[in-house]
């Protein structure tokens, strides 16, 4: 019986490992193949040894009985949380005072021309923020010199280029009040939300969710100047609509996958192109339903839109600050429509990130710029979150000529939400233990070092066949 059940367990092993490189080599994975083919390896001379060497059976039994019983733990499901708050509320500790849109480190970078009244009123009043902001200012825009870090490849520094003058375009098309010559339709607000999540997925967005507006996450004065409405810099900016539908759009993981170059500032140009359009469309949609409706897209924001998307159930905050999605982990861009029509919101998620992050300290210790924190949370605004250094991201980013993204790449979520990694995730959504130990697993299986990926060849970087002479 035993030499059975020990041959029929490295059996099963031993095929799981093999899927496992399987699936890690077509996923172009440098490490976890060989740590898969390993594993088959040694299910496989265990098995051997079971059948050939009786003395060794009832050790090989032990072994197998210490692993089935880690992963029966891991099935074990967590307590509910049911008396615990949901979404942004759950890391609320105290009062919030809405976020001044001039602090921002980018709009400090591209609207504050110096000499111009707007220069003098900000570094008035913050003298200490001045040189690390001109020295900023001299290395270019938000990215520098794009494509720096790829020596200026002009074709896919045109393609970056291209897809980021979309959202200029559709900018100042962003709101849309009412204008008094339609009466408003009367639909029921969960068809309604049913309805416009559809044809926001329809558009183009992956993930579409609806949530009530906390106006503390609205920003309180107007900081970002993109045409020429000077007049606007350093105004309140009003209480937002009181509904969001909140959009996420994936990020390729072959193009994420060759952070920090090129190739991943093309992909976060084309969502952001992306996202103007589908925000766009949906806020002439409620428009044309009666309503008031306002686009927050790169060339408008009127919130921050991370914690909108927690509360409308995209996913939750992760250690570097973006959201994390179940279905994408941190691959998205977040984009959004805000509305007085009524709809029905979705509830907050809860798949363990939080818990998770806790213990993975991948992200932080792959930033170049050491601008995510490797320690505890703090509580920064009366929220309890890690606090993410926007500065020394900025510099690293001007260094490069990109947007980085190797904590994006870098981050276990990112894999792609099917086979194993679905397993996985579905166990850290159920599992405490999961939560506390897979990330070292994933760093045993995966390693901790940021390897950039290789992308296709109409995208490739170092590609030098192009260039003439």
């Amino acid at each position: 019986m035993v030499p059975f059940v020990l041959i029929s367990v490295s059996l099963v092993g031993g095929a799981t490992g093999l899927l496992f490189a399987l699936e890690s080599f077509r996923e172009k994975e440098r490490r976890a193949p060989w740590a898969g083919l390993s594993a088959a390896m040694l299910f496989f001379l265990a098995g051997m040894l079971s059948w050939g060497f009786p003395a060794l059976r009832w050790g090989i039994f032990f072994i197998y009985g210490v692993g089935i019983l880690f992963l029966a733990v891991l099935f074990i499901p967590a307590p509910p949380r049911s008396k615990a708050p949901a979404g942004t509320a759950r890391c609320r500790v105290g009062a919030i005072h809405r976020f001044d849109e001039r602090d921002i480190v980018f709009a400090r970078n591209r609207s504050l021309p110096p000499g111009s009244d707007p220069y003098r009123l900000y570094y008035s009043k913050y003298p200490e923020r001045e040189s690390g902001d001109a020295l900023r200012r001299s290395k270019g825009g938000p990215v520098g010199s794009i494509g720096l870090i790829d020596k200026g490849f002009r074709p896919n520094v045109a393609m970056i280029e291209a897809c980021f003058e979309m959202p200029v375009i559709f900018g100042p098309h962003a709101v849309k009040p009412h204008d008094g010559k339609r009466v408003p339709e009367n639909l029921d607000p969960v068809h309604a939300a049913a309805r416009i999540k559809e044809f926001a997925v329809h558009l183009g967005a992956d993930l579409a969710g609806i949530c009530r507006v906390n106006p503390e996450w609205a920003y309180s004065h107007r900081g970002e100047i993109f045409f020429d409405n000077w007049k606007d810099w350093g105004k309140p900016i009003p209480e937002p609509l009181p509904f969001a539908v909140v959009i996420a759009v994936e990020m390729d993981r072959e193009l994420v996958g060759a952070a920090p170059h090129t190739p991943t500032l093309l992909e976060s140009a084309k969502n952001y192109a992306k996202g103007a359009y589908i925000t766009t469309i949906l806020a002439r949609w409620f428009s044309g339903m009666g309503f008031s409706a306002a686009a927050q897209h790169s060339r408008h924001y009127d919130l921050n839109l991370v914690p909108l998307a927690i509360d409308a159930g995209l996913g939750e905050l992760g250690r570097f600050g973006f959201l994390i999605t179940d279905r994408f982990g941190p691959r998205v861009r977040l984009f959004a429509v805000t509305t007085d029509m009524p709809l029905a919101p979705d509830a907050p998620a809860d798949f363990g990130v939080d818990s998770f992050c806790r213990h993975c300290l991948k992200c932080a210790d792959a930033c170049p710029s050491r601008a995510i924190p490797a320690g505890k949370k703090t509580i920064v605004n009366g929220i309890e979150k890690w606090r993410i250094d926007p500065e020394r991201c900025f510099d690293f980013w001007a260094k490069v000529g990109t947007d980085c993204s190797i904590c994006m790449g870098i981050c276990p979520f990112s894999r792609p939400h099917r086979g194993f990694h679905r397993l996985a995730r579905r166990m850290i959504r159920h599992s405490r233990v999961a939560r506390a130990t897979f990330p070292a697993l994933d760093n045993g299986i995966y390693g901790k070092r940021w390897h950039p990926r290789k992308v296709p060849a109409w995208v490739d970087y170092r590609d030098c066949t192009l260039r003439s002479g």
